[in-house]
């Protein structure tokens, strides 16, 4: 299940042309087409198109992205659609309930079609359908903010450089529960967000001497109020501790030698399955 949105034109581009604006931009890889995925957010789509046969052209280029999907899915695409529309002026085809039919292209027309088709999926799959495996969710707010978090973190990194680490916010299935976690190695400066868990690496500081293989303990964000800054606002998507210190001190450590491997049963859970709790508890019990 997904959205469907084409893009025509009256007189047919040079495909070079589509080519050369895709590949000129993050996160795309570009042949015969052009499939976006940010690493850091976990948000992919795709572009697709044929040459007519004279000339090398493209007539029509048509953009798909998933059902069934966190609402911040659309909020990614959207800019991008935005920025293909201003470059190359086509003419808007869309056939979805409550979308742009036929344009002209607008960002609250497009974000309204894709949510009124996501929720039909979320009616399909989880109340119709019932998924095969456990539906994970979280609120949208804190869906969205991880999101921006994640969608800013090449930005937040550039600001500080080499002095301290930014980390992605993942989340991870502990034991089969969801919760939001940051990976901290070794108490090395970084700025830690608001998270429920801190999955602390050890190699350095790993009690294991000798031992080539790294463990891992998880911690929650509560345990790091003795050792570390408080979490605060400071005008991220979400609160973070900022580090005090360019070498881990002695009590960071410390802290850090005095922890029990984590023994638990872990799995990495994506962006693209975990779903908004509001939306999906509609139509489903679920997590």
């Amino acid at each position: 299940m997904s959205y469907d949105l084409y893009f025509n034109f009256s007189d047919p581009i040079p495909g070079v042309e589509i080519e050369r604006f895709f590949g000129g931009r993050a996160n795309y890889q570009v042949n015969d087409g052009a499939t976006y995925q940010n690493a850091s957010t976990g948000v992919y789509f795709t572009f697709l198109w044929s040459r007519d046969g004279n000339g090398n052209k493209v007539s029509r280029v048509s953009f798909n992205i998933n059902y069934f999907r966190p609402h911040v899915f659309a909020l990614e695409a959207e800019p991008e659609l935005s920025a293909f529309v201003a470059r190359f002026s086509p003419n808007i085809e869309d056939p979805q309930l409550h979308g742009m039919g036929s344009g002209p292209y607008a960002r609250e027309r497009f974000l309204a079609g894709w949510n009124t088709g996501n929720e039909a999926a979320y009616d399909a799959i989880l109340r119709m359908q019932q998924p095969s495996q456990k539906v994970y969710t979280l609120p949208s707010a804190e869906l969205e903010s991880i999101w921006r978090w994640n969608l800013l973190i090449g930005e937040t990194q550039a600001k500080f450089g080499q002095s301290l680490f930014v980390p992605r916010i993942m989340m991870l299935a502990v034991n089969g529960e969801l919760i939001t976690i940051a990976v901290w190695g070794d108490g090395i400066p970084e700025l830690i967000p608001e998270v429920q868990a801190v999955l602390v690496v050890r190699d350095a500081l790993s009690p294991l001497k000798g031992s080539n293989t790294k463990d891992r303990c998880l911690v929650s964000q509560d345990k790091l109020d003795s050792i570390l800054a408080p979490l605060a606002n400071s005008g991220y998507p979400r609160r973070v501790r900022i580090p005090q210190y360019n070498e881990p001190p002695q009590a960071v450590r410390s802290f850090i030698q005095s922890l029990m491997p984590t023994s638990d049963h872990i799995t990495g859970i994506p962006l693209e399955s975990v779903l908004d709790r509001e939306l999906a508890s509609k139509y489903a019990h679920v997590q």
